[in-house]
């Protein structure tokens, strides 16, 4: 029998794209027994600059306003790097100050997101018998399939999940989401048809999701992208 699974978004990317679709609330077509999780930094990192940009706007206004439904889970990973990002901010200011100490503000993070979310997703394996985790997610550190991931992670692209929903739905008329996000990006097919289940638990995605919420989801994507 497969289980409930809690939905799970491990970096900004899946975020940015339902975001410039205008489809951030494809995001609440489950039913109420899915969780939508959220690691604190993916939360930082997608947010922190919504009075500059749309997207982040978006969603910053998405969150605020599902609050109920959108859990932040605090990780230490997160945390620390959040400091981490904040100071190199403040450093940037004051470049003879991080020459001093040694510090290359030209130097990338090691992929906060990611680590975080994997934090997480293995805790779960430490509540019995293994909570089962929906990763959505367009980096290829989660797609691959050699991914080193937690055998409870069910992993699906956001470009898989977008082109089920018309099905789910039980539309007639069953566009192809992703055709929308192609029209703007160049590397629309870099983010793959993925929807690997959990190597540990028997999981499923597709019957959490609510018919009506699907359609609803499907209808506003056909008229906003003339699909």
């Amino acid at each position: 029998m497969s289980t409930p699974i809690r939905l799970v978004v491990p970096d900004t990317g899946p975020l940015i794209t339902l975001a410039k679709l205008g489809a951030l609330d494809a995001l609440l077509v489950f039913d109420d027994r899915v969780r939508l999780v959220l690691t604190d930094y993916v939360e930082f990192e997608a947010t922190r600059r919504h009075q500059e940009f749309p997207d982040a706007q978006a969603i910053h206004a998405f969150l605020r306003d599902n609050a109920g439904r959108v859990e932040i889970e605090r990780t230490g990973i997160g945390s620390n790097y959040k400091k981490l990002v904040l100071l190199k901010e403040q450093l940037a200011q004051s470049p003879e100050l991080a020459a001093q100490l040694g510090i290359d503000l030209s130097a990338e993070l090691d992929d906060p997101g990611e680590l975080s979310i994997v934090q997480y997703i293995r805790d779960l394996i430490d509540r019995p018998p293994g909570t089962p985790a929906l990763i959505l997610a367009e980096d290829d550190y989660f797609l691959r399939p050699l991914s080193p991931l937690p055998s409870n992670a069910h992993v699906v692209s956001t470009r898989a999940f977008l082109n089920a929903l018309p099905r789910l739905a039980a539309l007639k008329d069953r566009p192809t989401l992703w055709t929308a996000v192609a029209r703007w990006r160049e590397a629309a097919d870099a983010a793959g048809i993925v929807d690997r289940p959990a190597a540990r638990l028997a999981t499923t995605w597709e019957d959490t999701v609510h018919p009506d919420r699907a359609a609803e989801v499907v209808r506003a994507l056909r008229r906003r992208h003339d699909l």
